[in-house]
């Protein structure tokens, strides 16, 4: 049997079992996001159990997004897991079909592992590709201020919930919990403020690259004014890990992937437009 269970059924018996599924086979922890009480009905984890022990598992996250300025509904699809010895029984086959038989027309979308290319398009999902954003410049050191924040600061729960400044190309309005997730797991030492803006950043430098993962305010803000705060020394490209149309700046794109993945979609996201998938709401 297939139960499903999201942050309001969701037992600390359960929440145990499911990180250390997710610890065996990818090798993260949800613990301290569940420390955070940020789970909420929008994240659907669809379960087989055997004698009270999960042993495969498929996440949905239920995504308000913005296409094209159209309030849209999608789901991704992640933590698509199942352990080693369970592996080959066609446990993951069967969760996928029962969440597309609750999702039968709701577009879709995930990130699959270059390992596992041909078990998606089992499910009608198909590969697409997106464009990276991103501009040149020239960064010096300025004495304007960018202080970085800790992960503990209680202002980035303000920041995260009072977000108003959203992209019309492609975006997500229920960004809030799994926001939560990358910043704990991923970008916790990527964290800084403009407090003369009212805005957080997650921004890391990587080389001559700076790679800005998402800008959070709730006014509007022309980049200029961003950018003057940047202090990063040797800094010529900064790329955006979002749709940055809203910035009022031009950007040039590129081919982008992620190593080892593939996106694939099902449903279409239909834009005729250059896009990048926001990369703090991936799962």
């Amino acid at each position: 049997m297939i139960k499903m269970n999201n942050g309001l059924t969701a037992t600390e018996e359960f929440k145990r079992q499911y990180n250390d599924l997710v610890l065996e086979v990818f090798g993260f922890s949800f613990e301290k996001w569940f420390e955070l009480n940020v789970w909420d009905e929008n994240y659907e984890v669809y379960s087989i159990f055997q004698e009270e022990r999960i042993i495969s598992n498929v996440g949905v996250y239920k995504m308000k997004m913005i296409v094209n300025g159209i309030d849209k509904e999608f789901i991704q699809i992640g933590a698509v897991a199942t352990r080693i010895e369970d592996r080959g029984k066609g446990l993951s086959r069967k969760i996928m079909e029962h969440i597309f038989k609750i999702y039968p027309n709701t577009p879709a979308w995930l990130w699959a592992n270059d390992s596992v290319l041909n078990f998606y398009p089992k499910f009608d999902f198909v590969p697409t590709s997106e464009k990276q954003p991103y501009i040149k410049v020239n960064l010096q050191r300025n004495n304007k201020s960018l202080i970085r924040m800790e992960i503990t600061d209680s202002k980035i729960n303000d920041y995260l919930k009072n977000k108003k400044r959203f992209s019309n190309v492609l975006d997500c309005k229920n960004h809030f919990a799994i926001n939560w997730f990358h910043l704990i797991n991923i970008h916790h030492k990527d964290i800084y403020e403009i407090p003369e803006l009212d805005l957080m950043l997650v921004i890391k430098q990587m080389e001559r690259t700076l790679m800005i993962y998402d800008i959070i305010g709730e006014k509007p803000v022309d980049f200029s004014e961003i950018l003057t705060h940047l202090s990063f020394e040797g800094v010529d490209t900064i790329k955006f890990g979002f749709n940055p149309e809203w910035l009022d700046l031009e950007c040039s794109f590129e081919d982008v992937k992620v190593e080892n993945s593939t996106l694939f979609v099902r449903g279409g996201i239909d834009l005729d437009k250059n896009y990048i998938i926001p990369r703090l709401i991936r799962t």
